[in-house]
């Protein structure tokens, strides 16, 4: 069994539901900070205290509880009750998960980079706790884990890339990495090798072609060989081009302008 974990298709088994049936052509939030629950996309949790979801709009949010509100990830039917179809951290609403009601505290709008830290400890959290198995030797069956778009792009689908004092931001294929097109990367320092490296490619410490922010995924910048110069105008080289980057995190960026 592959432990890939796609949110999109946890999210449409869990069922989840709302108390209303508005209609989504005429909706206006009832505060600036409220999200519309008609057609959440997504559901994470890495803390039993909260819940991350990503909305259709793409705007991704925290919903806190009152009280702990474990075993999200693990259940078979998730309702989010609130008026109107809007969670905005009022009193009357709250998530049934399996029958039992969690109260929601708040609801609070949240950066890509926080959605997708979230995210890439519900996968590993989830992935922890999976029962002890035995899988045949079939080639076939693919092993490993594996990681969701809202934090991990595939290294085939990359396009181009360009460096800037936040790191990196890369071009992916937006049809293989869950309509994404830009991913924002942040390195464990400044990388400088970056600003004038002729060669790179990214290595995946799981070594199954993702690159996500778990330890291990790098970046790697080759140097030019030696005699090379490339024109006489331009001075050779220095010593640093030649290394690795360290990747800490990866997430959706909206666009080239994105931070």
């Amino acid at each position: 069994m592959t432990q890939q974990h796609v949110s999109l298709m946890l999210a449409a088994s869990l069922s989840l539901a709302l108390a209303t049936s508005a209609s989504a052509q005429e909706r206006t939030p009832p505060a600036p900070h409220c999200m519309d629950a008609v057609g959440v996309q997504e559901v994470e949790q890495a803390s039993p205290r909260s819940i991350a979801l990503r909305a259709a709009s793409g705007q991704a949010y925290r919903i806190d509880f009152a009280e702990d509100c474990p075993g999200i990830r693990a259940a078979t039917t998730l309702k989010l009750e609130a008026p109107a179809g809007w969670a905005c951290g009022r009193p009357s609403e709250r998530v049934v998960v399996d029958g039992r009601s969690c109260a929601v505290s708040a609801v609070t709008p949240v950066q890509a980079r926080d959605y997708a830290s979230v995210a890439r400890d519900s996968d590993r959290l989830h992935t922890a706790t999976l029962p002890a198995m035995t899988i045949r030797q079939r080639k076939d069956v693919r092993r490993g884990f594996g990681g969701s778009a809202s934090y991990c792009f595939a290294t085939r689908n990359v396009r181009a890339w360009s460096s800037d004092p936040q790191g990196m931001l890369v071009e992916t294929n937006p049809h293989r990495n869950g309509g994404h097109r830009y991913y924002r990367i942040e390195l464990g320092s400044h990388c400088r090798q970056l600003d004038r490296a002729p060669q790179l490619s990214f290595r995946s410490g799981m070594q199954n072609g993702l690159i996500c922010g778990n330890p291990g995924d790098r970046i790697l910048t080759a140097g030019f060989e030696n005699g090379d110069l490339r024109n006489d105008e331009v001075a050779p080289l220095p010593q640093y081009t030649r290394g690795s980057c360290t990747i800490q995190a990866v997430y959706p960026a909206s666009s080239q302008a994105s931070n």
